[in-house]
């Protein structure tokens, strides 16, 4: 079967990792095509928590945990690589409210079998030595929870997947699918090759709603072009500050994890208001600059300056949940805002329905759900 991967973010890459490798049960000719370099957008950009932290919805937060314990695998099939970081997770609340609202989650998820412990301030300070939070702060300890540096876990993935005999096309961005009847065949590239396929799955992320137009295919999810759009955000990566801290810390108003350079990813939910396609050059420079002074108030002895600020543009179904199945004959799609705690549960998932056998655990997340039109 000749399988065409449309997008090189951590979906598509480790997808074409997973039919590459012997025990894929898929056999399958495999090109990968990507506009950009592997892991250069969204997976490159993004805050990439590996979590499954919202109990909630309890079927959701098993097919994250199993995401979760895909990762751990796939990290120990790579050697401990740098670009994923088992480090564990910490958030506290201040305000009453807050702490009720944490004490719940923490007790839910701990009675769904996740490990989620509240902890004590001189177990805080051995955990994070240079962060400070409130003295009467309730604190959460996720020891289980992960981060991922997108970019190069995407690219290792990519260039295994190359290694073992995957075609990788980069720098050409596929402008349209190819139908025949009703039948996808291919894509057309934007320098007017045609590269047909058996199947074709989309993975391009943000982009797969243009994509899929091109052959009257739909796909629910936010439009980043709307004015308040939830889609894009800002993430801000600061100059080298290394030791800071050692993992994920939530505080809030911030969002702070080490960095691939050595210094902080920082990201918060209040300042993504107005940060969509219009936003400015001076208004995202000016939110840069409150996420380095939130840092340095959640680290006093920070240093560093802000080295890059990033809008981050997020494939976010308008549902919320991952949009995975097939939607036409010879078309595939893989669409989620959680894209890296999901990357390799998924790709051995999709894997498997490409190699005829329907997953059960997808049953739920199917494309059409929330429009039987699309």
């Amino acid at each position: 079967m000749r399988v065409l991967v449309v997008g090189a973010g951590i979906i598509g890459a480790a997808l074409a990792d997973r039919l590459t490798r012997p025990a894929s049960g898929a056999p399958a000719r495999v090109t990968v095509v990507e506009a950009e370099a592997p892991g250069a957008g969204t997976s490159g950009t993004s805050y990439a928590w590996i979590n499954a932290n919202d109990p909630a919805d309890p079927a959701y937060h098993r097919f994250r945990t199993a995401a979760m314990s895909a990762w751990r695998d796939l990290a120990a099939g790579f050697g401990d690589p740098a670009w994923y970081r088992p480090s564990g997770s910490i958030t506290w609340a201040a305000d009453d409210g807050a702490k009720e609202r944490l004490a719940d989650r923490v007790a839910r998820l701990s009675g769904l079998g996740y490990a989620a412990d509240l902890v004590t301030s001189d177990r805080f300070r051995r955990l994070e030595p240079h962060a400070a939070a409130p003295p009467d702060a309730l604190i959460a300890h996720y020891p289980g929870e992960a981060h991922l540096h997108g970019g190069p876990a995407a690219r290792a993935l990519a260039l295994r997947a190359r290694d073992s005999g995957a075609d990788l096309v980069t720098g050409r961005r596929a402008v349209r699918l190819n139908t025949g009847g009703d039948r996808v065949t291919g894509v057309r590239l934007d320098d007017g090759r045609d590269l047909d396929a058996d199947l074709t799955v989309c993975a391009a992320g943000r982009h797969s709603p243009a994509l899929l137009a091109t052959a009257g295919v739909g796909l629910p999810l936010v439009d980043p072009s709307e004015p308040g759009s939830a889609a894009p955000c800002l993430v801000a990566t600061t100059s080298p500050a290394r030791g800071v801290l050692n993992g994920l810390v939530h505080a809030p108003g911030l969002s702070a994890r080490p960095a691939e350079n050595g210094g902080l990813v920082l990201e918060a939910d209040d300042l993504d208001a107005g940060i969509d396609e219009s936003a400015s050059p001076a208004l995202i420079q000016a939110a840069g600059g409150e996420l380095l002074a939130r840092a340095r108030a959640l680290v006093p002895a920070l240093t560093a300056e802000v080295a890059e600020v990033r809008r981050c543009v997020r494939p976010l179904p308008v549902d919320g949940y991952p949009l995975i199945g097939f939607q036409r004959p010879g078309l595939y799609t893989a669409a989620t805002h959680s894209g890296i705690t999901l990357a390799p549960h998924l790709a051995a998932l999709i894997a498997q329905e490409i190699a005829g056998s329907p997953s059960p655990a997808l049953a739920l997340y199917r494309p059409d759900r929330a429009d039987p039109a699309l």
